[in-house]
């Protein structure tokens, strides 16, 4: 079954000319460079087009002065020349009317471009649901991956700045850090890691790592928290929170026990009455809190990105933040590398994947990951970067990787140690350190302790 097309396709035949004679005429420079390399040969539809097109751009690539002589040399040598009509052809279509502005072409032509490619994209949909070969799953992730990487091909296809526009974005972001119209970074209101890390930064992937039982998730909520509320009248971070091994009641529970200081098995089992003064206010403050909550137990890379796209179009709030819990759980795609091979290959295919969905939606990801049993039998128990399940890929990708250790009952009759320490190892942009925490586990919550944070490593 082939798949339907409209009998015209988006196109503006006219721009591809003037755009063509435009670039190609004496004095054009820079600008119309520029102009070349902002699109791609596909980016044409007409034959002859796309042959100027590819003999302009090597050209340009090899520094030679681009006339109707030399394009015509590189159209022989790609035997292309008759496309164009040979050479009276080609002097024909450089002939044609220039503008001052090839840039203003070049949108043009991307615009109707990716138009195309909307349609092929619906077309295939169309006939692969017809045809029932895959699972409607399938279909939808195989569609929604394609629609993101249509939407950031642009940014993609920025290739080599120069250190004068780089220099001039940096330093706009810098002042506006300076003057309060930016801010720093996601911060999780831990005074001492925030002061360290700065916030957690656009495009930056976070793992935070401990054996089960040890309070990760826990944490990560408590960063959820401090994260989306108001603070110093700025408006809370909007977060998304994905849990795969807890309901979204659960979650809510954990959330609302630490926010009204209550204990978590009283919530559980029904027997705060005596607070529900407090349970009330939290749970008003925190439906006043940008965030959102998905619990599906199976879920992959694309299908978050699907979510945080589909939200982001759905309200007038973008994501700023997601925590993943947790790494292991996350399923690959269907028919991917990672779903055929062992566990490590899986684990780092989905490692990357999280680490490209922070730099494309310029946003940081935090994923919890579990430990290597390795670790309870070393001397301490202090967790290290080798300590992390299939760890290699995550280490990798991670711009920052933080553990949690804490002493572990010896025994059913001992109290739990509430000491913590959320350990720093790796810090792609600032330094690793030991920080030291309490934790109270019947509210799920911990606290910094005032002692001073300690050098790691």
């Amino acid at each position: 079954m082939a798949d339907w097309l409209p009998e015209r396709l988006p196109e503006d035949i006219d721009a591809e000319r003037s755009f063509l004679a435009t670039c190609c005429a004496p004095g054009a420079g820079f600008v119309a460079s520029e102009a070349v390399f902002a699109l791609n040969e596909e980016d044409f539809v007409h034959p002859a087009h796309r042959a100027v097109f590819r003999a302009l751009k090597t050209l340009i690539e090899a520094q030679v002065e681009v006339n109707s002589l030399t394009l015509k040399d590189a159209l022989d040598q790609d035997d292309s020349l008759n496309k164009v009509g040979g050479y009276p052809g080609l002097v024909e279509l450089l002939a044609g009317e220039d503008v001052e502005r090839p840039q203003v072409l070049a949108d043009v032509i991307r615009r109707k471009a990716k138009l195309r490619r909307l349609v092929h994209l619906g077309a295939q949909l169309v006939r692969q649901a017809a045809e029932e070969d895959e699972a409607p799953e399938v279909l939808v992730d195989q569609t929604a991956q394609s629609l993101f990487h249509l939407a950031q091909g642009d940014a993609k296809a920025k290739g080599l700045l120069s250190i004068q526009t780089v220099a001039e974005d940096t330093m706009e972001r810098l002042s506006d850090r300076m003057e309060g119209r930016l801010s720093p970074g996601v911060r999780v209101g831990f005074h001492r890691f925030d002061e360290l890390t700065q916030g957690f930064q656009p495009g930056n992937l976070i793992v935070l790592a401990a054996r089960p039982g040890i309070g990760k998730t826990a944490l990560a909520l408590n960063w959820v928290l401090r994260a989306a509320q108001e603070r110093d009248g700025r408006p809370g971070h909007c977060g998304a929170f994905f849990s795969l091994e807890m309901s979204h009641e659960e979650v809510f529970l954990r959330l609302l026990a630490a926010q009204s200081q209550t204990n978590m098995k009283d919530l559980q089992s029904g027997r705060a009455s005596g607070r529900m003064a407090q349970v009330m206010k939290a749970r008003d403050e925190l439906v006043q809190m940008p965030l959102f909550i998905c619990d599906r137990a199976s879920i992959t890379v694309p299908q978050i990105q699907n979510m945080i796209v589909k939200q982001g179009s759905q309200s007038n709030r973008r994501v700023e933040f997601v925590i993943v819990d947790y790494l292991q759980l996350l399923s690959s795609p269907e028919g991917s590398r990672g779903a055929k091979q062992n566990e490590a290959v899986r684990i780092g295919e989905i490692s990357r994947g999280l680490k490209l969905m922070a730099k494309d939606f310029g946003i940081p990801v935090v994923v919890l990951s579990q430990l290597n049993r390795e670790v309870e039998h070393r001397t301490g128990g202090r967790p290290q970067l080798s300590d992390l399940r299939d760890s290699g890929a995550i280490e990798q990708d991670a711009d920052m990787v933080a553990f949690i250790h804490r002493k572990m009952m010896p025994s059913a009759t001992e109290e739990p140690d509430p000491t913590a320490e959320l350990i720093v190892a790796k810090h792609r942009n600032g330094p690793t350190a030991i920080i030291q925490l309490h934790f109270q586990g019947e509210f799920a919550m911990y606290r910094e302790m005032v002692r001073e944070t300690a050098a790691y490593g």
